[in-house]
């Protein structure tokens, strides 16, 4: 009676709701970086291009952050630094590029974007939706 699960339905189910929660959560983050966006005055700002910006700048930001880390390891802890540093500089240079604004625009909306999310999921969080180990920066 309490042994394991007859079938492979729950792996496939597991991975589903994977997906679906990580496109809902994708197109919440969209929706709050092109609001950014919208307000500091970037006219190309749009769900779906912030949708594109959000992935596209999490996975060269990474590859380079990687990259960078390896290559100054010999520093220590200060790779890491440089690595968080080449991450930040590759996602707002993508997020200046899907947008097609200035530096300046594109590094204060993600600002925005950034200060948002940690004001609803602590708002969520206070009323039990979201657990605070969710909590991240980018």
């Amino acid at each position: 009676m309490y042994g394991p699960v007859a079938g492979h339905g729950v792996v496939p189910s597991l991975s589903l709701i994977g997906l679906v929660s990580y496109l809902i959560a994708l197109f919440i983050a969209g929706l709050i970086l092109s609001f950014s966006a919208k307000l500091v005055g970037i006219r190309d700002a749009s769900v779906l291009r912030a949708m594109v910006g959000i992935i596209g700048g999490g996975i060269l930001g990474g590859i380079a952050a990687t990259i960078v880390a390896l290559l100054f390891a010999w520093t220590g802890p200060f790779a890491a630094f440089l690595g968080f540093l080449a991450f930040l500089i590759v996602y707002v240079w993508t997020i200046k590029a899907v947008f097609n604004t200035g530096w300046i625009r594109a590094f204060i909306a993600l600002v925005i974007a950034v200060v948002i999310e940690i004001i609803v999921l602590i708002a969520l969080s206070a009323i039990g939706l979201v657990a605070i180990g969710s909590l991240r920066l980018f």
